[in-house]
């Protein structure tokens, strides 16, 4: 009898691990793919405002400290490759303009 209640017993034992095991798998595979896309559309908004400010010719200081944030963490916290560096160094070398006040509306 005691034979038969450890091997039902190993066998639920052993299924909720695998179960746990799986459940874990799923919600890192989900994080990660979460992960994944947030850095590409970091990647994609920080190289078409850098590329902006380059054509333009001067970047806004707020401007400038948005961008600032964004590559940090695009960089830092999700772990980008570095291909921006080199955008934000030429952003970084551009004339600095203070933030002016948004036009009013008549």
């Amino acid at each position: 009898m005691e034979i038969a209640v450890a091997i039902i017993g190993s066998g639920a034992l052993s299924a909720l691990i695998s179960g746990i095991f799986n459940l874990v798998q799923t919600k890192r595979a989900k994080k990660s793919g979460l992960s994944a896309g947030v850095q590409i559309l970091l990647y994609d908004r920080i190289k078409y405002l850098c590329k902006s400010h380059l054509e333009r010719g001067y970047i806004a200081t707020n401007d400038l400290d948005d961008l600032e944030r964004m590559h940090k963490i695009y960089h830092d916290d999700l772990d980008g490759n570095g291909f921006l560096d080199d955008l934000m160094s030429s952003v970084r070398r551009l004339p600095l303009h203070p933030v002016l006040p948004d036009k009013k509306k008549d």
